[in-house]
């Protein structure tokens, strides 16, 4: 479902990405914890806004129980700056019942594997 939603993301179809997710989702990425689809969308349209472009690829996804740790890799061109952007970061999607109950991201791997009760 996880690897589903990103092929969603990557096409920017918006309105269908929010069918993976539980009207009461925890949305927690690096600042912030953002509730429900409306606090989702808020936070999505947050993100995008200082971008002039940029690409999100889910490089590598790891199960465990109901939880998903994902590899994100991040390119792109802020809008008003050019300043260029290369970097990962790690997210742990929790699902019940088919759908997405909370993501919180991280930094470190480590941190997210500690998250999702994986151990390297």
């Amino acid at each position: 479902m996880i690897r589903r939603l990103f092929a969603v993301l990557d096409r920017q179809d918006w309105i269908a990405a929010l069918g993976f997710f539980d009207p009461e989702v925890e949305w927690s990425p690096t600042e912030g914890t953002y509730r429900g689809l409306e606090g989702l969308a808020s936070s999505v349209a947050e993100w995008l806004e200082p971008w002039e472009e940029h690409q999100i690829e889910a490089e590598e996804f790891t199960e465990a129980g109901n939880q998903v740790l994902v590899v994100v890799h991040l390119t792109g061109r802020g809008a008003g700056s050019g300043m260029e952007i290369d970097q990962r970061f790690f997210q742990v999607y929790a699902l019940r019942n088919g759908k997405i109950i909370r993501m919180v991201e991280f930094v470190t791997r480590e941190e997210a594997l500690e998250a999702a009760g994986l151990r390297e």
